[in-house]
């Protein structure tokens, strides 16, 4: 016969106290000035984390900068052509100086063009692969030679779309081809370097809203179409990307690798 003592009961409430704390965490999100990117850092430093943003308007941070402040946290915003290594690299070498360490590197940032398949040119698609894929792998080789790999730790998330997994009638054929690539690039490292004590996850939303994408949000026709489709009957809110990357990113989550979560309030379940 199995008996709970009191004392395990007790050791088991601290076990799982402050599992999805990112306290004493050091984290960068890319494109964390605007958009996703900007809501994953507050989140980040509202669990805890030190963060370090980068996109081409640092001076874009600056309420990110104030709740740092007030939470007395390390914070810093980076200016950053994440398509570009040396870049990248210099942007290593700040944060080596700042925070000593990275423990976290969400890939945010990310674009599209709205074009049919048919008048897609060349110049067109390589600008969405180059920031949708080839800067991820930049950003996250540079990150995992430098401070992950020789730790044997680290978080890696990339934000991918519903869109790596299911089509629509125009003007995606290239953000959906890369985010295709970025779902499959998540799995195969969470296989190489699992090894290293590294988990690398994908968050894949439906539509959240943006400076980006509310002139389509705000069509009621595009709109009522879009909820239509999704079970829970609304669009995605920032706040629902945000908690499931602190998750992703936390020790709560330390057996999870290799997944895409589908934070689109069950769109991909539904025909």
């Amino acid at each position: 016969m199995e008996v709970n003592s009191a004392a395990s009961v007790v050791s088991d409430e601290r076990e799982y106290a402050g599992l999805f704390s990112l306290a004493g965490r050091c984290a960068l999100v890319t494109g964390g000035t605007g958009g996703l990117g900007s809501e994953i850092a507050l989140a980040f430093l509202k669990q805890g984390a030190d963060v370090a943003v980068c996109g081409g308007h640092p001076e874009k941070a600056a309420d990110l900068r104030e709740e740092a402040a007030r939470l007395g946290r390390r914070f810093l915003a980076i200016r950053c052509d994440v398509t570009a290594e040396a870049s990248v690299d210099a942007m290593m070498e700040e944060i080596e100086a700042s925070f000593g360490t990275l423990d976290i590197v969400v890939n945010s940032a990310g674009m599209n063009r709205l074009l049919p398949a048919e008048d897609y040119d060349r110049a067109s698609f390589d600008r969405v692969m180059a920031l949708n894929v080839t800067a991820l792998h930049l950003v996250t080789r540079a990150a995992g030679k430098r401070f992950l790999i020789p730790k044997r730790y680290g978080k890696i998330l990339n934000i991918s779309s519903v869109k790596s997994l299911i089509g629509t009638d125009r003007d995606y054929i290239a953000y959906c081809a890369s985010k295709g690539a970025v779902n499959m690039y998540t799995k195969q490292l969470a296989c190489e370097w699992g090894k290293y004590g590294i988990n690398c996850n994908a968050i894949a939303p439906t539509f959240v809203r943006t400076a980006i994408n509310a002139f389509q949000l705000d069509d009621p026709a595009f709109y009522k179409s879009l909820t239509d489709r999704i079970p829970l009957g609304r669009i995605g809110q920032k706040k629902d990307v945000a908690a499931a990357a602190v998750y992703l990113c936390s020790d709560a989550a330390a057996f999870v690798t290799g997944q895409i979560l589908c934070v689109d309030g069950g769109l991909t379940a539904k025909q």
